[in-house]
């Protein structure tokens, strides 16, 4: 390597702890014009999963989805105006103040007429109207609304009744996505406190850093680390920054795991020396899997799709068909494939949901026990990897490690979300990758709890099988691969048909218990049918309106790449699959119009050994074993491996 890729590799890392720093520094758009009215509602009018509430709050979630006008009073309140702090009600008069108010509804309204954006949105939108309401006990808010029908809020002002001030002011897509509005808290709680998350950062990027000789981690755990900057804006209610920089990244992200999976290289991959022992990391996961748990039960909030997973556990535990209706706060909450329900099922079983959306523990417990399985397979995955068992050991720890040290899965974690559910299955496919039906029962598992995963079952139907890797007692290190009696078309049909089989088994079973006797065209309707429909503007087809039209060519070309990347020439051992897996769910992720930063979840046990899985480690006070490489798992053709005909083998070849 020369010097130019190591100084670019440590820069990149000091950008991104700095854009870290640096969410301490951003102007807080939210705070600024007083978020601090406690809610930390996320997502779209209507109930659309992506919801972010505190625990406690459940009426106050339910309360932000109500449309102006439709709100239920309290009962005889003292002061006029719902308990609710969210719930909107028609003022009893407009000229005279509610009973403990002090301004009137003429008041409140001209007030918030004169705000600068609202005035704005008047002024690009002819024949628009507004309505004054109050909300909750304490505040105005002024709706604007679009002229004709269907009724869409365009604007939306927050007055606060005591000091006459405006307090928020919303345009689109503000008003429909709160979950956009950069509420304090809303996702990952403390997590996001710059101080914590680049704490995390360094820990996670920390055992890759070499001064001498110069050093920096690979490149997609840097594109990762790149993601603070856009979540920085993302919490600060600039989606016209996060949506440009989030999709700029993930279009990096796309084309180095592309490029992995379809370039073949021409020698051993370079050793990756790391800075810290395998005591170091041990030690440091512990902390960090202790000081994750704790933090979970003391400082995490339940998002909607935790709550969504709890109430569908809960209805499959009663015999009731998940797909169907749920509560008014989480009205689409059955948008999630079957398995996601029946995972939650034995922790619902254990703190069974009390009906309304409270603290949840159900979904705290699942959170955490997924969280520990991904970090448990990621483990045995490293572990077989390698020859030698205490090799395998220390790079299972090191995988374990990253995950455990990862701002992002911490982010999921906290934010008490379902979405390590498919990490883990997608990890199970690595460990499990070499046997057809196995990998697909696990790429069936990860499509049947979120669906676009399902997407990966091509390249998984069409990975060729050879022999692992054989260890050589001299010469380069090797992988020495041989053909095996029946080896041929036939038996790749036979292993396509097996991952196929192998997902459909996962599917049928999970969809029939989560069914209960309803025709499967209802899953379709409320998962795939409902998620290609869903506007949303976190992705540059949903927030540029003059890219409306590029919408459905993006879909079709995401779809086209799984099918044509299939059956390209590619490499075909773990690292390469792992690649060609990631880029297949970023070209879907990519093309969808509903994206978040929880999403980077999934990528991670896929990022890790793409990136490093077929490179030796080298530990600090260990000496390397050179003619020892990481198994592939088979399989490993001696195109993928061209210097493996210059070795002579003299280990045996070990089972995989």
């Amino acid at each position: 390597m020369t010097l130019r890729r190591p100084v670019l590799a440590v820069v990149l890392l000091l950008l991104a702890l700095a854009t870290t720093v640096g969410l301490a520094g951003l102007p807080d758009r939210a705070a600024a014009q007083g978020a601090g009215a406690g809610s930390g509602s996320g997502a779209q009018t209507g109930g659309a999963p992506g919801t972010a509430a505190p625990p406690g709050v459940a009426e106050e979630a339910q309360g932000a989805r109500t449309l102006p006008g439709s709100g239920t009073p309290a009962l005889k309140p003292t002061t006029a105006g719902s308990t609710d702090p969210n719930a909107v009600t028609n003022p009893a008069t407009r000229d005279t103040p509610p009973a403990g108010h002090r301004l009137t509804a003429d008041q409140a309204q001209r007030i918030a007429r004169a705000d600068p954006k609202v005035a704005k949105v008047r002024r690009e939108t002819k024949g628009s109207y507004d309505s004054i309401f109050l909300k909750g006990q304490t505040r105005w808010q002024l709706s604007l609304y679009a002229p004709g029908k269907p009724l869409t809020e365009i604007g939306q002002v927050l007055v606060d009744d005591r000091t006459g001030k405006v307090t928020e002011s919303w345009d689109v897509p503000y008003v429909a996505w709160t979950m956009a509005r950069g509420y304090d808290g809303a996702f990952g709680r403390s997590v996001t406190n710059p101080w914590l998350w680049a704490l995390l950062l360094v820990l996670f990027l920390l055992p890759f850093v070499r001064l001498r000789p110069l050093r920096g981690p690979p490149v997609p755990l840097l594109l990762l680390a790149g993601f603070t900057a856009p979540l920085a804006f993302f919490n600060n209610a600039r989606l016209d920054w996060a949506v440009p920089l989030s999709f700029a990244l993930l279009v990096g992200l796309f084309g180095w795991a592309t490029w992995r999976g379809v370039h073949r290289p021409r020698k051993p991959a370079r050793d990756v020396r790391m800075l810290l022992p395998t005591g170091g990391l041990v030690l440091l996961g512990v902390a960090l899997l202790v000081f994750r748990i704790v933090l979970n039960v003391t400082d995490g909030n339940v998002i909607d799709v935790g709550y969504a997973s709890v109430v569908g556990a809960s209805k499959v535990g009663a015999g009731e068909t998940v797909y169907g209706v749920f509560p008014s706060d989480v009205g689409r909450g059955d948008t999630y494939g079957p398995l996601t329900y029946l995972a939650y099922v034995p922790f619902e079983q254990l703190f069974p949901w009390g009906g309304r959306w409270d603290d949840l523990p159900a979904a705290h417990a699942a959170a955490i026990g997924f969280d520990v399985l991904a970090a448990t397979l990621l483990f045995f995955v490293g572990r077989r990897q390698e020859h030698d068992g205490r090799a395998g050991t220390r790079r299972g720890i090191l995988y374990a490690y990253l995950w455990l040290a990862c701002p992002w899965t911490a982010y999921c974690l906290n934010s008490n979300a379902n979405d390590a559910l498919p990490a883990a299955a997608l990890a199970l496919l690595l460990l499990v990758g070499a046997r057809p039906f196995a990998r697909g029962m696990a790429a069936g598992a990860a499509g049947a709890a979120k669906i676009a995963p399902f997407a990966v079952l091509p390249v998984l139907m069409t990975r060729r099988r050879v022999a692992p890797t054989v260890a050589v007692d001299h010469g380069p290190p090797a992988f020495w691969p041989t053909r095996r009696r029946g080896d041929g078309p036939a038996r790749g049909v036979l292993g396509a048909v097996l991952v196929l089989l192998g997902a459909l088994v996962v599917v049928a079973v999970t969809a029939l218990i989560a069914l209960d006797g309803r025709p499967l065209r209802v899953l379709f309707d409320r998962t795939i049918g409902y998620q290609a429909g869903r506007p949303a503007p976190f992705m540059p087809w949903g927030f540029y309106d003059w890219l409306d039209w590029a919408r459905d060519p993006v879909r079709y070309l995401a779809i086209a790449f799984a099918l044509v990347v299939a059956v390209l020439p590619r490499r075909h051992d773990l690292t390469g699959t792992a690649a060609l897996v990631m880029a297949v769910i970023l070209g879907l992720q990519l093309a969808t119009e509903y994206w978040f930063y929880l999403y980077l979840t999934w990528l991670i046990p896929l990022i890790f050994v793409a990136a490093v899985g077929d490179r030796r480690l080298a530990w600090p006070g260990i000496a390397p074993a050179p003619s020892v490489m990481p198994r592939m798992h088979g399989p490993l053709t001696r195109e993928d491996a061209p210097w493996a005909t210059d070795a002579p083998a003299t280990g045996s070849t070990r089972a995989s």
